[in-house]
């Protein structure tokens, strides 16, 4: 029985190093292998099994660690994505050779000096190229925006695309991982080992597109879940992620989830959407970036309009060289908005002269259950209640419907194809409207020849002949004309006073400035109202009262009217006149010049969210600023998100990697003790043979 043993003892020993030198084996051949994480086999002792006992193979990983790398993988890719889907627009933007800001610049520059000979038409063709230039530099930003934004929503799709495939992927993994363990066939087979590696590089994968929770249950599964408790993957079912496009914004991407069965694959009819930000990895960082392209658009074209409107309404104050009223120089689209219904249709305006009143907003109407509501969205899409701030003397009757905020607020208005009384008795009618999305790149030329510049104000003043006092009349500004102010543009296309425009001024006995509209052709006088003395001549139209018939006084004009400005400097006396009158055949005057070059220092466009206003350039830098930090931020996030990961990957690793020295020695020691078993086997071998040839 003595040799019987030692061969019993010898195979085994055998054998048991065979197992040990296969997954060494196993270890050195999938050194370079994604996703493999070593094997280790141990070996328990055994007084009934011949000293060698019962071997079990078990992966060599920290779990923990684990899935602190899932985390930093997401962090990671979601903030690369982010910087990368701004890159384009940042750079296109902070380009000098494509600044919107220094277009403007050389525009106002050439301006200026087509102002100094305002009768030369080579100057005025001058500026009228550089006009076309800043057009075109709105024009290309926004569309190469728009390119971006198409881009960045073709990475959406991609990345859901390949986010399905892994859900379903893994699903189907742990399903058959469920299965083995089950029916105890999971032990110390290879095959099993291999598919826990391979769930394992696929929620890796998955990380990289989203951000992932991992828990795994009793029977060797994974659940698999969003970082809002949203669950992706198990062993019976996966999340489908389905991008649909927005209902009223074709440029904006909303996510849904549904379920599929790893055995039928029947579809879950509910559809759950996601918010954006609970998304992460890769795909929350493209929808991250998309949201920021489509607010610099409304940014961008925000300061279009703001651009536009100024230079209109300053054209319009003057007249041109061939001696007619000045015209808008750049046409401002009106926009089409989507509604929810095909029978009803809406259209936005930008208001004529309150270019300093639009923000970067989108707007939504509602109209249902006899009611209707307003709402504004901004960069963080968030719905806000604006119906409190809409004009209340609003018709509710007339056809179309006229929507406007109060005092002009927004800069723009809404009509509609029905009355209000109509819309709010619908069940639901919803209408969406972007007005700067998209301004930029529709903003065009209306100017035909440098003629049409109007550089001569409609109005010049002139000091009466017969005063006593020294004191002299000048246009303070001329600054918008129209059927709401004092002058307006006849048939013949020239500047005429409008009825009770006030174009004459008298001193009276206490140096007041006394107002009256003196009529053209007949000469009939009409006082208006006065300036009281203590204003001392300045602004005298602002600073002008009437009797509030309580035995007050109150304000003659609203603000703005009537669109032109005097001033009186030096000493009055009672009796003096003072006149505004029709700058008939003033081509070589170049007050309304000055003032449009004087644009560029003014504050014309407001800043989103805020009642501060800033000139065009501040306007455009804070444009950079908040694509700027937005991309800066993302970069630097980016860096550190990558260092953070690269460090947790190296510490993973270091404990679920293939160490080849290591893999080495063991590899010779376990032939070493191979060999010695064999020894074993040889030595019972020759025992055995010694005992036969005793017979």
């Amino acid at each position: 029985m003595g040799s019987t043993d030692l061969i019993i003892t010898g195979k085994y020993g055998v054998l048991n190093q065979q197992k040990l030198l296969n997954a060494t084996s196993n270890n050195i051949n999938n050194v370079n292998t994604v996703g493999f994480i070593r094997k280790e086999t141990q070996t328990y002792t055994s007084c009934v099994d011949w000293g060698v006992g019962a071997t079990y193979t078990r992966r060599i990983y920290d779990q923990y660690v684990q899935r602190q790398m899932y985390s930093d993988c997401s962090d990671y890719n979601y903030y690369k994505s982010y910087a990368e889907g701004l890159d384009t627009t940042d750079r296109l933007l902070s380009d000098s050779t494509m600044s919107v800001a220094n277009a403007m610049s050389d525009f106002f520059d050439e301006l200026s000096t087509a102002a100094s000979l305002p009768t030369s038409t080579a100057n005025r063709q001058a500026a009228m190229a550089k006009l076309d230039i800043v057009v075109n530099r709105f024009q290309t930003a926004n569309e190469s925006m728009f390119d971006s934004l198409n881009d960045v929503n073709s990475r959406v799709h991609d990345s859901i695309t390949e986010i399905n495939s892994l859900t379903r992927s893994i699903a189907n993994i742990n399903y058959e991982i469920r299965s083995m363990a089950l029916s105890d066939n999971h032990v110390n087979n290879e095959i099993y080992l291999q598919m826990l590696d391979e769930r394992d590089r696929l929620t890796g994968e998955l990380s990289k597109l989203m951000s992932v929770k991992v828990v795994e249950q009793d029977d060797g599964t994974y659940e698999i879940y969003m970082s809002t408790g949203m669950l992706l993957a198990n062993g019976d079912s996966y999340g489908c992620l389905t991008d649909k496009l927005n209902d009223f914004d074709s440029t904006k991407r909303q996510i849904y989830l549904s379920y599929e069965n790893t055995e039928d694959a029947s579809r879950n009819i509910a559809n759950v959407q996601l918010t954006i930000d609970s998304i992460g990895g890769a795909l929350g960082g493209y929808l991250n970036a998309s949201k920021e392209i489509r607010n610099t658009m409304r940014e961008l074209g925000k300061l279009a309009v703001s651009f536009a409107d100024a230079l209109n309404e300053q054209n319009k104050a003057g007249f041109t060289l061939e001696d007619k009223a000045g015209e808008a120089l750049l046409k401002i689209q009106s926009v089409q908005g989507v509604s929810s219904s095909n029978s009803y249709g809406i259209t936005c305006d930008f208001i004529e002269g309150k270019g300093e009143n639009v923000e970067a907003y989108d707007f939504e109407l509602i109209f249902a259950g006899g009611d209707y509501k307003v709402y504004k969205r901004g960069k963080d899409d968030t719905r806000v209640d604006i119906t409190d701030e809409l004009d209340t003397t609003i018709d509710k009757t007339a056809i179309p419907a006229e929507i406007k905020f109060k005092d002009d607020k927004y800069g723009v208005k809404f009509s509609i194809n029905a009355s209000i009384n109509t819309l709010s008795a619908t069940t639901r009618t919803v209408f969406y409207v972007k007005p700067t999305v998209l301004s930029a790149s529709t903003l065009s030329t209306l100017i035909n020849k440098p003629e049409d510049f109007a550089f001569a104000s409609a109005v010049r003043t002139r000091t009466g002949d017969d005063n006593y006092g020294n004191a002299v009349i000048s246009l303070t500004s001329c600054t918008a004309t129209g059927t709401g102010y004092g002058v307006s543009v006849g048939t013949d296309g020239k500047p005429v006073f409008n009825t009770e425009a006030p174009n004459l001024i008298k001193i009276d006995k206490d140096g007041n400035y006394v107002i009256f509209y003196r009529d053209p052709d007949t000469g009939a006088e009409t006082e208006l109202g006065y300036a009281p003395a203590s204003c001392k001549g300045v602004n005298v139209f602002a600073n002008a009262v009437t009797d509030d018939g309580l035995g007050g006084t109150k304000k003659l004009y609203e603000e703005g009217y009537p669109g032109y400005e005097v001033s009186i400097s030096g000493t009055v006396r009672q009796n003096d006149t003072f006149t505004v009158e029709i700058n008939t055949e003033g081509q070589a005057d170049n007050s309304n010049a000055n003032a449009l070059t004087s644009l560029r220092s003014e504050k014309l466009t407001k800043t989103t969210g805020s009642t501060q206003t800033t000139t065009l350039n501040e306007g455009y830098a804070n444009l950079l600023a908040l694509i700027g930090s937005a991309s800066n931020s993302a970069k630097t996030n980016t860096e550190a998100a990558e260092a953070k990961y690269e460090q947790t990957v190296k510490m993973f690793e270091s404990n679920s990697g293939v160490n080849l020295d290591e893999e080495a020695t063991n590899l010779l020691m376990f032939q070493q003790s191979y060999q010695a078993c064999a020894k074993i086997i040889e030595a019972s071998q020759t025992v055995f043979n010694a005992l036969i040839a005793a017979f």
